[in-house]
């Protein structure tokens, strides 16, 4: 599928946890919904997904935020001049880790958080509380959208 020159294009997934299973076509997929969906205002130029460890998620909280723990996801904003919309970089093992504890399926959750990474470059945040409530209910509507499309990727991790 050819994109659009002032769209949003994913250009790189790259992944630092060999046990996670994926398809870089289903993660483009999911992307592409979102962004011809047209209810967000995505960054153009070209976005990174990485896919690390605990390790690697908690050193970037400590190197940017200042926090030394894991955390699911880190979104780095682009440079629209370069035409880079940013990076995503999420923790596999966390998205496991929290949907046993929840009871919940892994892929979804996992898929969320790219969903979360996409909309802090569409300018959503989510450090104050009523930002946090509309963070919640953009996701709820991009989760609905990717469904809609069935366009929810399929992960397994191992």
């Amino acid at each position: 599928m050819k994109s659009q020159p002032n769209a949003l294009r994913l250009t790189l997934v790259n992944s630092l946890c060999p046990e996670l299973d994926y398809s870089e076509a289903e993660i483009q997929r999911l992307i592409q919904v979102l962004d011809r969906d047209g209810s967000f205002d995505p960054p153009v130029g070209e976005l990174s997904i990485a896919f690390v460890d605990q390790e690697e998620i908690a050193r970037l909280h400590d190197q940017f935020m200042g926090d030394p723990t894991p955390t699911d996801v880190i979104t780095f904003p682009g440079d629209p001049e370069l035409e880079l919309a940013g990076e995503i970089c999420v923790c596999p093992q966390v998205a496991r880790d929290y949907a046993l504890k929840q009871g919940q399926e892994f892929s979804p959750e996992l898929a969320l958080y790219l969903i979360h990474g996409y909309l802090h470059l569409c300018g959503f945040d989510d450090i104050e509380e009523s930002d946090r409530a509309q963070m919640r209910q953009a996701e709820q509507q991009a989760l609905q959208i990717v469904r809609t499309a069935a366009a929810l990727p399929s992960f397994r991790f191992a």
